[in-house]
């Protein structure tokens, strides 16, 4: 019985320095881990300007990656550390560390030997503008084309995902050549492209003021609106100016009138006149035969139709005393010939 209480004691003893030992281990899991970290991030914050993540960290960042997976790989210790708390520290800060690095696209710097090819590059356009002070822009002209040459196809054939060490590196480049050196020559083409659009943009506007302004000065002097007038809306009705034309007629006197009535019927009487000669010639074998045929008819030698045109005349005359205008010897109105 005693050797029974001796042999549990020892056992107990056994598992409190086994799990001691495995404390130990997980806690020496995570400082390794969080060295490798900090130096990470002091390798990624030195090398930040110019941007050398990718290139100048490549070590720190795997030896970080295989430190947390050492420790992830032990399963007490990814049971202690993960969903150990609300914010979950330890795989928080890998996260944002392992972001960081995807977020530069540092593994598309090994790809295709795309780094080595852009520093080869380069490398010749920085010795170009070393060698040549005074006319830069002729003489790396050819260098600096085959770099950005060289990263338009690069940047092509990942679809826009490019290393941000060689990015930050073009950048700086085209910034140089454009900026300082001066060597670009688009500030002509710029500013004829900014006064075409300042034309196109300007002269629909112009000229819908323009036309406005023509179409309402004719309108204006059309319809006598010059000088703010407004129209006139108060004109003379039809019956006011038939009145008053009708009141401006000149009246004729009353000789007028008996001068004009017998210079009518002169001329009447001078008419039937010359008609009851020209036609008694033609009528009388009428008259004669019709009396032999009718013994009793009475014939008067004179027309019935001369007394109504001569009381048409006299009223119209009476009417229009003013026309007498036509002269004598013509006939106002002509005779029927029988």
């Amino acid at each position: 019985m005693k050797s029974f209480l001796v042999f549990l004691l020892f056992a107990f003893i056994l598992c409190g320095q086994c799990n001691l030992l495995l404390a130990k281990s997980c806690k020496t899991l995570l400082g390794e881990l969080g060295d490798g970290q900090m130096y990470f991030i002091y390798c990624a914050t030195t090398k930040s300007v110019p941007v050398k993540i990718c290139v100048g960290c490549d070590l720190e960042y795997h030896n970080l990656v295989g430190l947390y997976n050492n420790l992830m790989a032990n399963e007490n210790c990814s049971k202690l550390y993960l969903d150990s708390d609300r914010i979950n520290i330890v795989p928080t800060t890998q996260g944002i560390l392992t972001n960081l690095w995807e977020k530069a696209n540092c593994d598309d710097c090994k790809r295709a030997n795309n780094s080595y090819n852009y520093d080869h590059y380069s490398t010749i356009f920085d010795g170009c503008l070393a060698r040549n002070k005074d006319d830069v822009c002729n003489a790396c002209k050819v260098d600096y084309l085959n770099l950005n040459t060289f990263y338009k196809d690069m940047e092509k054939a990942s679809k826009g995902q490019v290393c941000f060490d060689l990015q930050d590196n073009m950048n700086r480049t085209r910034l140089n050549w454009s900026k300082t050196l001066k060597c670009c020559q688009r500030e002509s083409k710029l500013n004829n492209f900014l006064i075409a659009v300042a034309v196109v943009v300007l002269l629909p506007i112009v000229t819908f003021y323009v036309t406005a302004i023509v179409v309402t000065k004719r309108r204006e002097a059309n319809h006598g609106l010059l000088n703010e007038q407004e129209p006139e809306l108060d004109a003379p009705s039809t019956t006011t100016i038939i009145s008053a034309a009708v009141l401006s007629t000149r009246s004729a006197e009353p000789a007028e009138v008996s001068a004009t009535t017998e210079k009518i019927a002169n001329v009447l009487n001078q008419a039937s006149a010359e008609l009851s000669d020209d036609s008694s010639n033609d009528e009388r074998p009428n008259l004669r035969q019709k009396q032999a045929a009718h013994p009793n008819l009475e014939l008067d030698s004179s027309s019935s139709d001369e007394e109504p045109l001569r009381q048409k005349v006299l009223r119209k005359a009476a009417a229009n005393p003013q026309s007498d205008s036509s002269s004598d010897d013509e006939p106002l109105v002509k005779p029927k010939r029988a």
